[in-house]
């Protein structure tokens, strides 16, 4: 076997691989056998087709199926031999056979994992700056109007819409290119992106009854791609607007959080106190990451990227489904362009930690593997015996193994960080006022 290397553009690096001899002609039997008993030819029954008869039609077919088959048996060793790592996905870009010799040559294209020299000096040496967090009055009142707002009520509405307004809109969707229709009903908060800008434009100003046609919106694909344009109708079926409620007893008594709203106040000013700790940790580590990415700059593997990117979008669809709105028709592109920076974010910070816990010689106890375990179990509210045999079954183990030794690695670096609390802005501007 011969391995020749190849760069490519970025991380992606190519292999040729050349093989010859049993392996190829071995394959090429198999080959031959399958279709020998399963093709159909003209004037033939099945399995009785001659071979020449059957190469001369299927010649490009044997030359994939015989490539993927050598491929399978032979690529793993020619990845040792080139000492290279795959990061993800692996491409079988083009095979070329020679049947009369048995010889067979293949091309795979991949993505290593990117070079870079951790800055471990700098890490165990780092000083951060945070905001200055302290209990406030005022945050007493910030809550209350959080708890209002979570759960306020949406009344109708007899006027034209504005920004914040909840809209249900009956929607008729025609395909330009394929003729095809969709309708539907969906509940949508103007101003917060839910729909195309275009058809937000045209829903401030209208109200209840009124009607909007669109002639050509983009139609994307789940990864942003623009595959079409379509016709857009809408009817709007009602218009309501945000009533909070009074903070009043009542209110108090909703929320579980005693008789009068005296008690309520000073239920949520006990639960901010309490929570505040576990901000700040929040706030530290953010601040921390993000002192980690600057240090470290270097590219990441774009398959992992769209990976990582596709896994968000999808995340933020089924959120927004979850509220009621019909995600069919949402700007993808636009989702994705906005989380782009937090999944080569999310990459890069991985590495970082790997390459952090490998030179810490940082390891996984047995005893944090199964408390790992535990947790996923609670979680899913089942056996954790269940869990763990799905996963080791999976052999998804190692991954597990993985996301502790990077949270092991983030809070060793957080234990040797100087943080410095500093006023903002806005506190500054407040002390002067």
């Amino acid at each position: 076997m011969k391995v020749s290397l190849e760069e490519r553009e970025g991380l992606f690096k190519s292999l040729k691989v050349e093989v010859e001899g049993q392996i190829v002609k071995e394959s090429l039997e198999e080959v031959y056998n399958q279709l020998i008993q399963n093709v159909e030819l003209e004037g033939f029954r099945r399995g009785k087709a001659p071979l020449w008869l059957i190469k001369a039609r299927y010649r490009d077919y044997i030359r994939e199926e015989v490539g993927k088959k050598v491929a399978d048996a032979t690529l793993q060793k020619a990845i040792e031999e080139s000492n290279l790592k795959p990061v993800a996905d692996i491409y079988l870009e083009e095979v070329e056979l020679d049947e009369k010799e048995n010889k067979l040559a293949y091309r795979v294209v991949f993505e290593v994992p990117p070079s870079f020299e951790l800055k471990l000096e700098e890490i165990e040496n780092l000083q951060v700056e945070v905001p200055k967090i302290e209990f406030k009055e005022e945050m007493v009142q910030e809550e209350i109007n959080r708890l209002r707002d979570q759960h306020a009520l949406w009344e109708p509405v007899e006027r034209e819409i504005k920004e914040g307004d909840m809209v249900v809109i009956q929607y008729n969707v025609q395909d330009l290119e394929s003729g095809e229709t969709s309708e539907g009903e969906t509940t949508v908060i103007v101003g917060q992106k839910f729909l195309r800008e275009e058809i937000e434009r045209e829903l401030l100003n209208k109200k209840e009854g009124d009607e909007i046609t669109i002639d050509s919106v983009d139609l994307f694909d789940a990864e942003g791609k623009v595959v079409g344009k379509a016709k857009v109708k809408i009817q709007i079926k009602a218009v309501k607007e945000k009533v909070l409620p009074e903070a009043n007893d009542d209110f108090a008594k909703e929320l579980g959080f005693g008789e009068t709203w005296k008690e309520a106040e000073e239920k949520i000013r006990d639960l901010i106190k309490s929570r505040l700790e576990d901000y700040k940790e929040r706030v530290r580590e953010g601040a921390v990451v993000k002192k980690l990415l600057e240090l470290h700059e270097f590219e990441v593997p774009q398959t992992l990227l769209r990976r990582e990117l596709g896994f968000l979008v999808d995340a933020r669809l089924k959120e927004l489904a979850s509220l009621g709105i019909d995600t069919k028709y949402l700007d993808v592109q636009g989702i994705a362009k906005e989380l782009l920076p937090q999944a080569v974010a999310n990459i890069k910070l991985s590495y970082i930690l790997d390459k952090y816990a490998q030179v810490k010689n940082l390891e996984v106890s047995p005893e944090e593997l199964e408390s790992e375990y535990a947790k996923l179990a609670s979680l899913r509210g089942v056996e954790v015996d269940k869990v763990k045999a799905e996963i080791q079954s999976s052999g998804l183990e190692g991954a597990i193994v993985k996301d502790i030794l990077r949270t092991k690695a983030l809070k060793d670096i957080i234990n040797k960080v100087v943080f410095v609390e500093v006023e903002t802005k806005e506190e500054k501007e407040n002390e002067n006022t």
